[in-house]
């Protein structure tokens, strides 16, 4: 499953351009009431919006599957990253057979980076933001996960990832991408204090060659 564009809301459309070209690197283009982050295979395009909205989104980028410690340290150079209640800013998943790391972005979203090791996708090169290759996650919170989980595998082809249905957790996809399913208000890994919320996105996702679109709150597959 490949997420195409990914489009989320933000307060502040200025401070998100500055984060997004200087910090991690990416090529921008503000206009009007939007901004376009191309983050490789993906546009994230955020929208202004209005004053009284809140919410953080958690997504994720993947990277090269051998470069997860030269990544870290030209992110960690720049901005400080997200620990757990033990200190650890780096979190490899066995059964997943990655290497995470988190951080914020200035709308107070959760990011991640992640090296998928069984992805064939090893580059030689020094990590630079070129090597920030799709955004592979999008966190989709809702009151009821399995059967939310069970509705969009139906919907899209997908199955659950590497796991049983789980009904506070649960992702579907695969490595190129997936979505993140919480129990609406479990707190966004790692130690993060975010609760999960179902927030307005419009994800247009890739799966076997036939398109699809999720949005709305509650969200929809159109």
């Amino acid at each position: 499953m490949l997420i195409n564009r990914l489009e989320l809301s933000t307060l502040d459309l200025i401070p998100q351009r500055d984060y997004y070209a200087n910090v991690l690197e990416l090529p921008v283009h503000l206009e009007g009431d939007s901004l376009l982050v191309k983050a490789g295979k993906t546009d994230l395009i955020f929208h202004q919006a209005p004053s009284d909205w809140t919410g953080e989104y958690h997504f994720c980028f993947n990277i090269p599957e051998n470069q997860f410690p030269y990544a870290k340290a030209w992110l960690s150079s720049r901005i400080p990253l997200l620990k757990d209640d033990k200190g650890n800013d780096e979190f490899k998943s066995q059964s997943w057979n990655a290497t995470s790391l988190y951080f914020k972005d200035v709308a107070g979203n959760i990011l991640e980076f992640i090296a998928r090791h069984d992805q064939k996708n090893s580059v030689n090169s020094p990590f630079n933001s070129g090597q920030i290759l799709q955004v592979s996650e999008i966190g989709l919170a809702s009151k009821d996960v399995i059967a939310f989980a069970k509705e969009l595998c139906a919907k899209l082809g997908v199955s659950v990832y590497k796991q049983d249905p789980n009904d506070t957790f649960t992702p579907i996809g695969d490595e190129d991408g997936l979505f993140i399913l919480p129990v609406e208000e479990r707190i966004w890994y790692p130690n993060t204090g975010v609760p999960a919320r179902m927030l307005p996105v419009k994800v247009d996702v890739e799966v076997n060659g036939k398109a699809f679109r999720l949005e709305g709150v509650p969200y929809e597959v159109r």
